[in-house]
């Protein structure tokens, strides 16, 4: 049953002021995003503990748990897919790999066309900027986490890639508005991910998104956005293209990171290599 359906239908169940907040966020979906329980019953003309005991009687643990699953069933996400994509497992067609690298070559060219300049400046200005680094991925997102955490360090930027959702929710907890958290998600929409998102978003911390072109929860919370193209569905094989256009754009990132300032970052990176010709076998 969907979470509409199932609050309609135990609406009968609720007090008077507990109605009251169910029918102001029906009415006021757009809004929950950016919402805490005490803005919400400001709003609604009510006390937290009425949105709390609203929550519970729904069968969510509390307020967190509810906001989540409602702003995840509110979200209208409308990904573009590629009807002529096809992926070179799921088909039961091999002929040569070579559709592999084909199908990488296009997503990377369709990433380019996506490449706006501002947007990279502005994401590598708070990065260099920030007092702490997060970024957090899950499945194969978390293998381009790894991959941004690795350059960034080289350059004396420490930052921590997180991939465990209880541990990315406990480092969350305690940024504020000086720190950044860069999210990769291909869909956007992944439940984990955006936990994590809307606790950054109540923190102030600043907001990078690396997700897939189109409309997804994940992009309404950044105030950065960077699209990647993919040419996969969300049934797939595995991660191929979108992870291709991930790293690729970590890539783009990475040189404007390294750019603010270019000579600080090249002394860096010659530290790092001699540190590791030294350490060599």
């Amino acid at each position: 049953m969907s979470i509409m359906l199932n609050m309609l239908k135990n609406k009968e169940e609720l007090s008077m002021a507990e109605k009251v907040v169910l029918d102001y966020l029906i009415e006021h979906k757009e809004d929950l995003k950016d919402f805490g329980i005490e803005k919400i019953a400001e709003a609604a003309y009510t006390s937290p503990a009425s949105v709390v005991r609203m929550c519970k009687k729904l069968g969510y643990r509390g307020f967190k748990d509810f906001k989540i699953d409602f702003i995840l069933a509110n979200a209208k996400v409308e990904i573009p897919e590629h009807t002529e994509y096809s992926d070179v497992i799921l088909t039961k067609k091999f002929n040569t790999g070579k559709v592999a690298i084909e199908n990488d070559i296009r997503v990377l060219e369709d990433t380019l066309k996506l490449y706006n300049e501002d947007t990279y400046e502005k994401a590598a200005e708070i990065i260099m900027s920030a007092r702490k680094i997060l970024i957090f991925g899950k499945g194969s997102s978390y293998i381009v986490c790894k991959d941004l955490e690795m350059k960034l360090r080289r350059i004396n930027k420490f930052c921590i890639a997180q991939g465990e959702s209880h541990d990315q929710l406990v480092d969350a907890s305690f940024i504020n508005q000086k720190d950044v958290i860069i999210f990769i998600s291909n869909s956007g929409k992944t439940k984990e991910i955006i936990s994590s998102a809307l606790l950054a978003k109540e923190n102030k911390a600043k907001i990078i998104v690396i997700t897939k072109l189109g409309s997804s929860i994940l992009a309404d919370l950044g105030d950065i956005v960077i699209y990647t193209s993919s040419l996969e569905g969300e049934f797939r094989s595995a991660a191929m293209t979108s992870r291709i256009s991930q790293l690729a754009v970590v890539d783009a990132l990475f040189s404007h990171c390294a750019y603010t300032d270019i000579d600080r970052s090249v002394k860096m990176l010659e530290t790092t290599y001699q540190t590791f010709k030294q350490f060599k076998r």
